[in-house]
Formats: structure tokens, sequence, C-alpha cells
């Protein structure tokens, strides 16, 4: 079973490189791919996950048909940019989504949206979370 989280954002990043920044200064132990253009994702990000490869499908989506499927969520506001992050059951898949959505809402000041729980977490809950489920694997 695939599960599915969204970045929310006003602005984009440019790179995977300024994404993998991103991911460093959480002092996260993830290394994406850098194979794919940005602005081209759409399918599976492989990336390292404390050295293992992983990945997730990462995706370019419209902000506005991830607001609305759920409108009785506080997004907040309109967000102008939406990134999806799915994954399923693989070693890593689940913190890797995780780690690489917390990294770029904390970069881009927007937020992440769980679809399983219709709840948006702040870059710092989010950071909270990670820490959690890497604590229980």
């Amino acid at each position: 079973m695939a599960m599915e989280i969204f970045t929310l954002s006003d602005r984009r990043l440019n790179s995977i490189a300024e994404w993998q920044r991103a991911i460093d200064a959480e002092s996260f132990g993830l290394q994406l791919s850098e194979e794919t253009p940005f602005a081209q994702l759409g399918g599976i990000l492989p990336v390292r996950y404390n050295n293992a490869p992983s990945g997730f499908e990462c995706d370019h989506w419209d902000p506005r048909s991830v607001m609305d499927e759920d409108p009785n969520t506080a997004f907040g506001h309109a967000w102008k940019y939406a990134l999806a992050l799915r994954f399923g059951g693989r070693a890593g898949e689940l913190e890797s989504a995780w780690m690489a959505a917390t990294a770029y809402a904390r970069a881009t000041a927007g937020v992440v949206f769980d679809t399983e729980e219709n709840r948006v977490f702040q870059p710092d809950e989010a950071a909270r979370l990670v820490r959690q489920i890497e604590s229980k694997r």
C-alpha cells in the first residue's frame, strides 16, 4: 500500500543540489540522486538512506488539487507549489520521504501535508516526527 505526503510552499528549490543542502542542514542520513534535474522530477527518485539504497516517487503537483481534496484541513493559505512524495513499505522509504519532505518544507518556508492523517506539519513538527520514526526502527 502506497502512502503519500506533500510539501506545500510558495517557492520552489532550484535544484537537487539545493535540496540536498537542506537535507544536510537537518543532519539527516539521506543522499538524493542527482540523475534527474529537479524540474523534471516525475517518478522514482533513488536515494541512499544511512548508506543503503532506497527511494520514493516524487512529482510536481498542482497545489490546488491537493488542498481541494480535503477542504476540512487547515492549510494556512493557498500555497503556490506542491511536491508529492509517495512511498511503500520497503526499507528506508518512509524515513527517506519524510526526511526529504521535511528539509524541503523548511528550506521553502512551507509545510508537510500527511494525507493519511489529514494533518499539516510545520517543519519543526515534521523534524520531530522523523526523529520518532528513526528511534522506532
